[in-house]
């Protein structure tokens, strides 16, 4: 049975592989005589490889902060669409809060600033954080007064 001519791709890629057994056992000397031979600078491909490795390293990081920057949105428009009573009326709903803050005091240094007092939060703070509250579980302990 006659051998089975080797593709394009698989002829590249013995080159290549060629190549990379030269650079890899070839004296480090030799590579910059004959870098230099060609009319290159040794330090310019240097500083260029370095370049290419270090945004290499950089693309990739962009990529893992991407992935999260995307998770953390997805996990927001989750608790956006997530359906919760809360009061109509912003101290209603500032009461509510302040009451999860009086009965579980532990819970104020996580959701409020440091050097930020409770007075101080938004409405729309006031809003994320008992939506917060409620995806934890929290609220449903939290007794109201009144």
């Amino acid at each position: 049975m006659a051998d089975k001519a080797p593709s394009q791709a698989e002829r590249v890629q013995r080159m290549l592989d060629g190549l990379a057994e030269h650079i890899e056992s070839a004296p480090g000397e030799e590579l910059v005589e004959d870098a230099r031979c060609e009319g290159r600078d040794p330090d310019e491909i240097a500083a260029r490889v370095k370049g290419v490795l270090l945004q290499a390293v950089s693309d990739h990081k962009q990529r893992e902060l991407k992935k999260a920057r995307e998770g953390y949105e997805q996990e927001v428009l989750v608790m956006k669409a997530r359906h919760i009573e809360l009061p109509e009326r912003p101290e209603d709903r500032r009461g509510w809060l302040a009451a999860v803050f009086n009965q579980q005091p532990q819970l104020r240094a996580a959701f409020t600033m440091q050097n930020r007092d409770f007075s101080e939060l938004t409405d729309v703070d006031v809003e994320n954080h008992l939506r917060k509250l409620e995806m934890l579980g929290v609220l449903k302990d939290v007794k109201l007064y009144g």
